[in-house]
């Protein structure tokens, strides 16, 4: 009996198993990445909100104590509030400003009427569904779209 060699085993991917893969990948990046970036915004908004009631919370003490209102501007030694929303300042996602005596669209200088509480995007990131995050002493919250972003 003459016994020939098995040929050798193939080893390797075909062109038709490596275009099937890709298609996959691509199609399971193109769900993800809409999800995660929908969710990244979605956190750091939660995050802003949390920061702006926090200083409202902050603003009806210190009202209690003082007989009015304190105006808290951006930077990281501002004031000795928490006025950004991120893990650090360099890395914030909103800029958390109080403007004292600021109503709705009647701006007065009266600290003692009221404040408003204004989260604004900052560092290039953006949040095309909210803009930008108000909140005043009323309780009277508005953006965007106050459904999705409140």
């Amino acid at each position: 009996m003459n016994h020939h060699p098995s040929p050798p085993a193939s080893c390797g991917f075909t062109l038709v198993e490596l275009m099937v893969v890709a298609v996959i990948v691509s199609l399971l990046a193109a769900l993800a990445i809409p999800n995660y970036t929908r969710y990244t915004r979605k956190a750091a908004r939660a995050q802003a909100k949390s920061v702006m009631l926090d200083t409202a919370q902050r603003q009806e003490r210190y009202y209690t104590n003082n007989g009015t209102y304190l105006t808290v501007g951006t930077g990281s030694g501002a004031s000795t509030w928490q006025n950004f929303a991120g893990s650090s300042y360099a890395s914030r996602k909103y800029d958390v400003t109080t403007i004292a005596g600021a109503l709705g669209a009647g701006t007065t200088t009266d600290l003692t009427s009221g404040f408003t509480v204004v989260g604004s995007p900052a560092n290039s990131w953006s949040d095309p569904d909210c803009g930008t995050l108000q909140l005043d002493s009323t309780g009277l919250r508005s953006s965007n779209d106050n459904t999705v972003c409140w």
